[in-house]
């Protein structure tokens, strides 16, 4: 099975099936990982997108009362203002939650 060599390294994995079965359950594992890395990636990518819908009916919401005259001008350019930093605050922490997890 195992060609002789003149290197003991690759004489003693072919030789012994520990080695082999060891490898085996590294290759399994990193695939695992990448697997669930990947998961990951998909929800989290799922959860934004529910994020934005729902400040997209949000605004909706907005749009409807100041068609109607609910809130004045200040209010709404207030609103705005807070909107933005809420976003900005957003993105900050998403941007530093994934930065600690890609080693940055």
């Amino acid at each position: 099975m195992c060609k002789e060599t003149k290197t003991g390294l690759f004489q003693t994995v072919c030789r012994k099936p520990v080695y082999s079965f060891i490898l085996t359950l590294l290759g399994m594992s990193a695939a695992y990982f990448t697997t669930i890395g990947s998961i990951r990636i998909s929800l989290a990518e799922k959860a934004e997108t529910a994020l934005v819908e729902t400040i997209d009916k949000k605004l909706t919401r907005l749009e409807v009362i100041i068609k109607e005259g609910m809130i004045s001008k200040d209010q709404f350019f207030e609103f705005g203002n807070d909107i933005e930093s809420r976003l900005t605050r957003i993105e900050l922490h998403l941007t530093n939650k994934t930065g600690d997890k890609s080693g940055h």
